[in-house]
């Protein structure tokens, strides 16, 4: 009876640890909040717009679900085939959108005191829902191809593509929400933890650098800009135009930075780089009036300016946090690796095939070596000099200083005993210290000198300064008087 007891015992025990494992209600809530809610705020987004769009046109709403599938992969940069065309140039302007709001989602869920198995549940999470919502939209995607001319993409591109989007942001939300924890407090080497600042700094000065290329090159083109935007015609077509220009200028940019370190950005058939340019057909559309029209020009160099100014900037920090000249180095070579990698990824999802315009890319080996080469090399060169300028020795006039002070305690020392000499009053204080002195023993005199002294005006003190000569002479010019 006791052993079926114990048993039973032993079983609740057990029921009760399983139950004890699995999240809180409030966990849960939190968990299907991570999961759904960027990716349903996509897909509402998604529908709005194709909405929107449809009844824009004057058209049916035959195909919306399959616009909507279609919608959520170009968000994530999975290859469509649209019509026997294949799309493979995405906008990044929304997938780095999505990001940012998976990122943001997932730092809010977990902070430094969040235990580890509730972190891996939220990464679990943060991919959980966007891969269902894949599912779903490839298999709408499949139904609607026999109404339009979307097909269903590759199952495994598809999840490929949205596992590594949401994986990106996810864990860059999980590291800034638990960077004391997960990288503090495991004994992380001091010099990785302080290459996050340089290489965060040098990524902004290059995104920047190819900003304002972007900005002069469509200033300078403006007229023709304006042009394309009225092919739109009516002012939905305008719009449309304007709308995909603003979801295409991350990856104008990043074309643009890849001309600027030397690399060569191409569409289709025509190809731009520092040094030369090979024209083609584009599509009309507004932001890629940047696109020069003529040939290469001399100025163009002057976009070097970008990943030279950027190698500057990382060297000064890298050694500005260390004084050892090979450590500084070491530190600029592991930021240029690091954000000639993620050039390179950049570059990669950037680009893809374009139908009957050909295949838009940069080079992408290209562009992450000449990344890392310019990064690394002006960076080592700034950092060598740094380091070299504060090991420079402090000026020697500094060392005299203390010198002054024992010489100014000399001349203040001496100037009461010049001036004691001169100054009368100033032997009498200082012999009226010496009679006040309690070692001094008194002096036995005659009574007749008294007698004179207690009859005298001058002070009592006067007949004792006096040295014993002096008062002899005197004493014996006394005696003498009279007998004169």
């Amino acid at each position: 009876m006791s052993d079926l007891l114990n048993r039973d015992t032993r079983r609740a025990a057990a029921r009760t640890a399983r139950v004890g494992t699995g999240p809180s209600p409030d966990q849960s809530r939190m968990l299907a909040a991570v999961a759904f809610k960027t990716s349903g705020l996509v897909v509402v987004i998604a529908t709005t717009v194709v909405l929107l769009t449809l009844v824009s046109v004057n058209s049916d709403l035959t195909g919306t679900l399959g616009a909507i599938a279609g919608s959520w992969f170009a968000v994530h940069l999975v290859p469509l085939s649209i019509g026997g065309t294949t799309l493979g140039v995405a906008p990044l302007l929304p997938t780095v959108i999505i990001g940012w709001a998976v990122a943001r989602t997932v730092h809010r869920a977990v902070d430094a005191d969040t235990e580890l198995k509730m972190v891996r549940w939220v990464f679990v999470a943060s991919l959980a829902g966007p891969l269902a919502v894949t599912a779903i939209a490839l298999a709408v995607a499949k139904d609607a191809s026999s109404v339009i001319g979307l097909s269903s993409p590759n199952a495994l591109v598809a999840f490929s593509w949205v596992a590594g989007v949401h994986a990106a942001a996810s864990g860059t939300g999980l590291i800034l929400a638990r960077w004391d924890s997960l990288v503090l407090h495991r004994n992380l080497p001091e010099w990785v933890r302080a290459l996050v600042a340089p290489f965060v700094r040098a990524l902004s000065v290059l995104v920047a650098g190819g900003a304002a290329v972007v900005l002069l090159a469509l200033l300078a083109s403006w007229a023709t800009a304006g042009s394309l935007v009225e092919s739109g015609r009516d002012v939905v077509g305008m719009l449309g135009l304007t709308a995909l220009s603003v979801l295409y200028l991350p990856n104008v940019l990043i074309g643009a930075l890849a001309v600027a370190t030397g690399c060569t950005a191409g569409f289709g058939d025509a190809s731009v780089s520092l040094f030369s340019t090979t024209g083609g057909p584009l599509p009309p559309l507004p932001i890629l009036a940047v696109l020069p029209e003529g040939p290469a020009q001399t100025i163009w160099v002057v976009m070097l300016v970008v990943p030279i100014g950027a190698g500057l900037l990382l060297g000064r920090d890298c050694a500005i946090r260390s004084a050892d000249i090979q450590v500084a180095v070491s530190s600029v070579w592991v930021v240029a690796a690091a954000t000639g990698v993620l050039a390179a990824l950049f570059g990669y999802a950037a680009g893809g095939n374009l139908g009957t315009f050909g295949t838009v890319e940069v080079t992408v080996w290209s562009f992450g070596l000449l990344t890392f080469a310019w990064l690394a090399v002006v960076g080592s060169v700034s950092a060598a000099i740094v380091v070299w300028r504060r090991a420079e020795p402090e000026p020697e006039h500094d060392e005299h200083a203390p010198a002054v002070v024992p010489a100014a305690d000399v001349a203040i020392e001496a100037t009461p005993a010049a001036e004691s000499t001169d100054d009368p009053d100033v032997e009498d204080v200082v012999e009226a210290e010496v009679v006040d002195e309690p070692t001094a023993e008194p002096v036995e005199k005659p009574a007749a000198e008294t007698a004179v002294d207690a009859d005298s005006d001058e002070p009592l003190d006067a007949e004792i300064v006096a040295p014993p000569g002096e008062q002899d002479e005197a004493s014996s010019s006394a005696e003498d008087g009279p007998a004169r």
